[in-house]
């Protein structure tokens, strides 16, 4: 008895510990996000901040239409509220959707575990999804993040907005469809809709992934279809209404059909992209078939990474927009979405793989870790997110 209420008073006293560990985590994420973005804002780093920041009084004003304007208002409101400048409000709104996404990763993580107890695994776990970057050859391309694409990207605002709510929106639609309660329906129809107006490149691959999804799994309940065809007459009314309001009129630009025109501009091989891209979440697949085939959510994540390649190799807007590639943001979203849900996987199934294929994946990821970190630092010390590496340390 003496015994088992030791082991109670430890068990406690261990978690209060990771309470504490996790606040002074979700801390240091907030203030370091806020200082990068605050930097962006002021121009004093690389990235699309400043263009967004513009934008906002002449939205406020009525005279600028922004078709996923979340962030902006987010922003707007948030420096509103608090009587500060707007540079001071995104850096602070901004970091606090970094932290949020760090909860959310970590709360899914402890969800899909299924076992209690494991606060370091799902602390490592957040970590890993937080940083973790492509495969990176320097010899085949100098760039980390231009043509891999990555799932950590720090440069532009409107994706940090639009992560949350795409984590959200296929944890709820696959709770939905494995439980069908109707909380996880009402939830996932709410992040969905929402997730337009942060950025619609996530709905763009989420329409297709969800219709094949419920015909591969058979999903024909009356109340699953009454979801998918919930969540895709909203979803088709708000991006008829975004898209009409960003291409019609005199001069403006176009969606066009253009096979790899765009991504070829960024890659000198857009197959060892994409492996290079998808590295770890393949092996981890592949590896963990057997497990990974009972995982509807790794296998959700796998079409939208599937329909966002199509939808990045296929599609471009004309124009001064061409060569910035916005058909490829989903291609983004798509593979913090895949990196998240195999790691979990990974983390699940560690013992239970051979020692050979567990290190091997480990120092993979490790290596992808180290490639995300280094990123993240050469930003922070005013390395353009579009360099050239011409010098990869200890590799």
């Amino acid at each position: 008895m003496m015994n088992q209420d030791k082991r109670e008073v430890s068990s406690k006293e261990r978690k209060e510990i990771w309470k504490i560990i996790n606040l002074l985590n979700l801390a240091l994420i907030f203030i370091i996000s806020y200082l990068m973005y605050y930097a962006q804002a002021m121009e004093q780093m690389a990235s699309d901040t400043q263009g967004h920041l513009g934008t906002i009084m002449q939205y406020i004003d009525g005279d600028y239409f922004i078709p996923h304007p979340l962030w902006h208002l987010g922003t707007y409101y948030l420096s509103e509220i608090f009587t500060i400048d707007l540079h001071y409000g995104a850096g602070v709104f901004t970091a606090l959707m970094v932290t949020l996404y760090a909860v959310l990763i970590y709360k899914i993580a402890q969800n899909l575990d299924g076992e209690e107890g494991n606060e370091p695994k799902w602390f490592l776990i957040t970590f890993v999804s937080l940083l973790i970057g492509p495969f990176f050859l320097m010899d085949f391309n100098p760039h980390i993040y231009i043509g891999q694409g990555s799932p950590s990207v720090w440069h532009n605002v409107t994706l940090v907005m639009v992560q949350p709510l795409a984590l959200l929106s296929v944890f709820f639609t696959v709770k939905y469809f494995n439980t069908e309660k109707s909380n996880f329906f009402i939830l996932a129809i709410l992040v969905t809709i929402i997730s337009i107006f942060a950025k619609p490149s996530y709905i763009l691959v989420f329409l297709p992934a969800i219709t094949i999804f419920v015909l591969l799994e058979r999903f024909f309940d009356k109340r699953q279809l009454l979801f998918t065809f919930t969540a895709i007459f909203f979803s088709v009314a708000v991006l008829v209404y975004q898209f009409l309001n960003t291409y019609s009129g005199e001069g403006n630009d176009s969606v066009i059909f253009d096979f790899l025109g765009v991504w070829s501009l960024y890659s000198p091989n857009i197959a060892i992209s994409i492996l290079l891209a998808l590295g770890l979440p393949l092996l981890i697949t592949v590896f963990n078939y057997q497990s990974v085939k009972k995982n509807d959510y790794i296998k959700f994540s796998w079409l939208l990474v599937l329909f966002s390649m199509i939808l990045f190799a296929c599609f471009a807007e004309s124009g001064r927009h061409y060569s910035d590639g916005n058909f490829g943001w989903s291609w983004n979203i798509s593979l913090s979405l895949i990196y998240i849900f195999t790691i979990i996987e990974y983390f699940k199934q560690y013992y239970m793989m051979p020692p050979l294929i567990r290190y091997s994946l480990l120092a993979i990821m490790l290596y992808q870790l180290y490639v995300g970190w280094y990123f993240l630092i050469g930003m922070f010390n005013g390395v353009n997110y579009l360099a050239e590496i011409k010098n990869f340390p200890l590799f």
